[in-house]
């Protein structure tokens, strides 16, 4: 008999691998080109240098291939094209037929095709975009309706002389319904893809493997969810058959249960496809949930991940989405003062204000690197091996050759701080310090953006501590409350203090010399910090000592006259400046491990457990 779950998720896992284009001449085909136009001409966005829009509002569904890999693949999507035909002035889509079809036809536009803007081409001719979609006549009247309430954030001014009568009461039916429906960011977005059917494959994965998931049913056994059995004994076709069978101690996730053999055949892909795969997708909601489905559901797909030096395939597309979905605008953080300087009640950003698209997704971005980073070896790696030449969407700073670790500190940081000052969230804060904790044992080579990073949004962090702190009338909070802004801004403090202490210890502080160099800088209001009574949980007399040593090393052999020499000084004399911290400390380097170094923490590992039935 055929094992249906089996060959349901085989399919669906080949196509969320492959990627198949749409047929031509097929109404997919013609979506795929639609959205494109639609996303190009009725938006004032554009392409960022790595080819994805940096607006939560348009989705696209997979990240641009490579040039390598683009030259290989024929049946991607047609671009938008522009006529070559010297009679006819206008703007043209490609549907995957033979022929262009002119998205401006004669008498829909008044005055000449050639003086509007390249916007108007596509935004004015509604009656055209109605016979494009003739097989499917709601599509084009929802890609108009996402044009006026999410992508044309900027209303955009319709004259009556540009388009007709007709063309005109339909712009403004359609303008009306918009502001009278209700705001949901699920279905106002525009989705981008190359491939309708792998998407719709990775929503049904996640829609069989998610639902009926409880093994027992009012204390009485119950059948397990035949696709997560099927997925939990999925193989690499590369291993052999008998990779059934193997466990190991380092995977990303403990072993739930064991993957037994009773079954002949079993599901199997290849591995290195489907992570590749991921690292197209993972960047999308979609992308996050099925990966996060997927190191669950399976064992071995988790270890051979675990297993794997090129980590950053995936997490640089997750540290990309939370990056541009913690924007923090000036004017809204300026409304946060009232007229004469004086505050006002903190408000939540508005649904329209948010720049993402669902705070779930972010859950499941920092649930993913929790779950990574809960793996000793994903630290030790991210700092030490995986390099990044630059990153081309961080607009901050012009970042190049920073290490793994390092970026994913700096887009903590800027998470944390976004957290801090526009949502208060208690789940979004509480796994993100999980992950800078289980990160702080392997922090060498720091980049020293990131280092300078760090200080700065400690002092910013604690001076906020010290105001709410003051407006509770000097009552400290309650030790773990993350539920009010000054239990969140205390947490945050003392995080931020132990991931210096642990980056500073004898065993590391030859590597990061910059955050030295940066505690330097901001000394006086560091050690103010560290001698403050709410932030003396840990023992933070290291990072005082080390300030102080440091401080002598530049005046015994140093003018300090400036940074670089400051840098100097403390690279030829690093020796010195270890060996004080040592002996201070009273341990050997024997003894200089990460438990030993972080006593005050205990274990340092936070995991992450998912509940039974979600």
């Amino acid at each position: 008999s055929i094992n249906e779950p089996m060959a349901f998720l085989s399919s669906c896992l080949t196509w969320l691998v492959d990627r198949p284009a749409p047929p031509r001449r097929s109404i997919a085909s013609h979506y795929v080109e639609l959205t494109k136009a639609v996303a190009q001409q009725m938006t004032d966005l554009v392409l960022s240098n790595d080819g994805m829009y940096e607006d939560s509002c348009i989705v696209m569904a997979a990240a641009p291939k490579n040039e390598h890999n683009d030259a290989s693949s024929s049946t991607s999507a047609l671009p938008l094209q522009t006529t070559n035909d010297k009679t006819h002035n206008l703007t043209t889509v490609a549907l995957g037929t033979d022929d262009s079809v002119a998205l401006s036809s004669k008498g829909h536009v008044s005055g000449d095709v050639s003086s509007l803007k390249r916007r108007s081409i596509v935004l004015q001719p509604i009656r055209s975009i109605l016979l494009l979609s003739s097989t499917v006549l709601l599509l084009p009247i929802r890609l108009v309706r996402l044009a006026f309430t999410v992508l044309g954030r900027k209303q955009h001014a319709i004259l009556p002389g540009d388009v007709s009568k007709d063309d005109h009461s339909l712009f403004q039916q359609i303008q009306t319904n918009c502001e009278k429906s209700s705001w949901n960011k699920t279905n106002n977005i525009l989705l981008l893809t190359d491939s309708p059917i792998a998407d719709l494959s990775t929503a049904l994965i996640l829609l069989v493997t998610n639902n009926y998931r409880a093994q027992s049913v009012n204390g009485r056994n119950a059948l397990r969810n035949p696709f997560r059995v099927e997925l939990a004994s999925l193989n690499d076709t590369r291993w052999g058959k008998d990779v059934a069978t193997r466990q190991s101690d380092s995977s990303l996730l403990p072993l739930s249960s064991t993957v037994g053999d009773s079954q002949a055949t079993s599901l199997s892909i290849n591995f290195e496809s489907l992570f590749e795969a991921f690292g197209r997708i993972c960047h999308t909601e979609l992308g996050a949930l099925t990966l996060y489905t997927m190191l669950l559901s399976s064992p071995i797909f988790a270890e051979s991940v675990a297993a794997r030096s090129d980590l950053d395939l995936v997490i640089i597309p997750l540290l990309r989405s939370l990056y541009f979905s913690s924007v923090m605008k000036h004017d809204k953080l300026l409304q946060k003062k009232g007229a004469g300087g004086q505050k006002t009640p903190f408000q939540l950003l508005s649904q329209t204000d948010k720049p993402y698209r669902s705070q779930s997704q972010l859950y499941v971005i920092l649930i993913l690197l929790l779950i990574f980073s809960q793996d000793p070896s994903f630290g030790r790696d991210s700092f030490r091996r995986v390099s990044i030449p630059a990153v081309q969407w961080y607009k901050e700073r012009q970042i190049k050759a920073i290490s793994l670790g390092s970026m994913i500190l700096v887009v903590l940081l800027r998470v944390i701080t976004f957290n801090l000052n526009m949502l208060h969230d208690e789940f979004i804060l509480s796994n993100c310090i999980a992950v800078l904790l289980n990160l702080s044992p392997h922090i060498v080579q720091l980049h020293k953006y990131v280092a300078t990073r760090i200080t700065f949004v400690t002092i910013s962090c604690f001076k906020r501590y010290l105001v709410l702190l003051a407006e509770n009338g000097g009552i400290p909070e309650e030790e773990g409350d993350l539920s009010s802004p000054l239990g969140m801004h205390g947490e945050a403090c003392r995080t931020f203090l132990q991931l210096i202490k642990h980056s500073v210890r004898p065993r590391c502080v030859e590597d990061n010399l910059h955050l030295v160099y940066a505690l330097l800088v901001e000394q006086r209001d560091i050690q103010k910090i560290c001698q403050h009574a709410s932030m003396k949980q840990g023992d933070l007399a290291p990072i005082i000592d080390l300030i102080q040593r440091a401080n002598n090393i530049i005046e015994q052999h140093g003018t300090g006259r400036s940074a670089a020499e400051a840098m100097q000084t403390l690279k030829l004399h690093s020796s010195e400046l270890k060996s004080d911290t040592g002996d201070n400390r009273g341990r050997t380097s024997s003894a200089d491990s990460v438990t030993s170094e972080a006593t005050d923490l205990g274990n340092l590992t936070f995991t992450y457990e998912e509940e039974a039935d979600p």
